[in-house]
């Protein structure tokens, strides 16, 4: 048993918790980077970010990954046609704003307002299997705003946000690849 002291200075519960957390310092390190990540895992997945200055008339657009991680392939597309407030995307016309393999992001941009964007990262790990991470989203600038509305309902709301405060970064929905949005 230790001495009264010892016990006022280092009381257990709070030593308790000081022991957990040093475990884990030491224990992270290895569970993130032992290696290529799974299929799945938090280490893989991928986001959109949204970004325009406000004296910019161009919104880019950047995918890639909360961590660094090759994914086998990034595809963006993107419509013009359309008008706000975006009902669905059912009736948009997408051209291929950029396709790349093997990459650890990609870029792409838009002069259009409103502007749609479909993109689609699939990540493939060293057992072979795979996941897609996904999301369509209408993006308006209205004054000094950005409206942004999912084209899914799947999909999480972002809402408005003022262009002084971009970037926003959204994180893309996991689907099995194939599957359809």
């Amino acid at each position: 048993m230790a001495p009264a002291w010892v016990a006022r200075l280092f009381p257990w519960p709070y030593a308790g918790v000081v022991v957990v957390l040093v475990f884990l310092i030491f224990l992270t390190p290895n569970l993130l980077f032992g290696g290529a990540p799974s299929a799945g895992s938090l280490a893989t997945q991928a986001r959109l970010t949204v970004d325009r200055t406000s004296s910019g008339n161009v919104t880019h657009f950047y995918v890639d990954g909360l961590s660094t991680v090759r994914y086998y392939e990034i595809r963006a597309l993107v419509a013009t046609n359309l008008t706000w407030p975006v009902a669905s995307a059912a009736n948009l016309t997408w051209t291929n704003a950029s396709d790349d393999l093997e990459v650890l992001g990609l870029l792409f941009s838009s002069a259009a307002n409103p502007v749609a964007v479909n993109v689609t990262a699939t990540y493939v790990d060293a057992s072979g299997a795979s996941v897609e991470y996904w999301g369509v989203y209408a993006f308006y600038i209205a004054g000094d705003a950005l409206d942004t509305a999912p084209l899914d309902p799947s999909l999480s709301a972002v809402g408005t946000t003022p262009v002084a405060s971009l970037p926003i970064t959204i994180l893309l929905g996991a689907r099995t690849p194939g599957a359809s949005a």
